[in-house]
């Protein structure tokens, strides 16, 4: 063999070595490096370089190298997308890189109870991790344009957004949503009711959202507020002196309670109280603005989560004995 056949054979067999280890390198190389969902960070203004460093500190990647490498070869370099990124188990580098290139950012749901204050949802949301906090509530309610009282503005619904949403612009959503919903059903409501305002409904709403859950009820209650607000009575109603009370009440509710000193003690005083005492529903609102007929007067729970009406108080007694008393 000559001098010449020698050196061809061991340039093929060093490329085939080099090739052999070029394909251990990327098939041990290809993959993301996580045993559970992680999330990941983009920030804005990031190179595919700070990228790859950035994953491989955090034991993300085998090598940066490798997927600048390949960032390059798929042009992704060039078309970095900021956002928070889901690292799934099993996630190829390639998919990785498409995601980010492409933008495919991880999104989050945030689900508003109904019936629940706004201190509630800024407490529930501070500590959601995937949202980020805007300040104090404070804050929050002067920059999305609330003015106290801040309950009963924010609409309870499942919102769905990017992961990493600001605080502020989840509560913002859920006020314009409240707001939408609002002036439809104020358009609509039935005429000669006793409110003065698309605020005063929402405020009828939430005393309604806080006695039933049963939908069925809600515009009999309604009814029974209504016609107790245009004969002059005190509303009576439990749930404005539990408010009242605020982190001050422990249940069950007492009589001593009822004489709690403030302007949402509905047992004290007539009329709606001044402001709203949690966030209300769709049923609840429509409710307000749609009370049913008849002369109810008086309701009381049935401890089954339904209630018995009446339209004296004689009648009323007789149910306080049947379903309480007896209870």
């Amino acid at each position: 063999m000559s001098i010449s056949d020698k050196n061809k054979k061991f340039s093929k067999l060093a490329a085939l070595i080099v090739l052999l280890l070029f394909s251990a390198w990327a098939l041990s190389s290809k993959d993301m490096v996580v045993i559970e969902s992680q999330v990941f960070e983009v920030k804005n203004g990031s190179s595919i370089g700070s990228v790859a460093q950035e994953l491989s500190d955090r034991k993300f990647i085998k090598s940066e190298l490798f997927f600048t490498t390949l960032s390059k070869f798929l042009n992704a370099n060039k078309k970095l997308k900021s956002g928070y990124y889901e690292i799934l188990p099993g996630m190829g580098i390639w998919t990785f890189i498409d995601k980010i290139s492409k933008g495919s950012v991880l999104s989050t749901s945030v689900t508003l109870i109904e019936g629940k204050t706004i201190k509630f949802y800024f407490d529930q949301l501070t500590n959601d991790p995937s949202i980020k906090p805007s300040g104090s509530l404070e804050e929050v309610m002067t920059s999305i344009g609330v003015n106290e009282p801040y309950d009963g503005w924010f609409f309870p619904e499942t919102y769905n957004f990017n992961y990493g949403e600001s605080l502020e612009n989840v509560l913002k959503r859920s006020h314009l949503e409240l707001l939408k919903n609002l002036m439809v059903l104020w358009d609509k409501r039935n005429k000669g009711l006793p409110l003065k305002s698309a605020y005063e409904a929402v405020i009828l709403a939430s005393l309604i959202e806080n006695e039933t859950a049963l939908d069925e009820e809600k515009s009999l209650i309604s009814g029974v507020f209504i016609r107790r607000l245009n004969e002059g009575m005190r509303l009576q109603t439990d749930p404005t002196v539990i408010y009242a009370l605020g982190d001050a009440y422990t249940p069950p509710l007492k009589k001593s309670d009822l004489r709690v000193d403030s302007l949402y003690n509905t047992y004290r005083n007539k009329g709606l109280p001044p402001g709203a005492i949690s966030s209300v529903g769709y049923q609840s609102l429509y409710a307000a603005l749609h009370p049913s007929g008849g002369n109810d007067l008086y309701f009381v729970s049935k401890k089954d989560g339904s209630h018995a009406f009446a339209p004296t108080y004689e009648k009323h007694k007789e149910n306080i004995k049947k379903y309480l008393n007896n209870n």
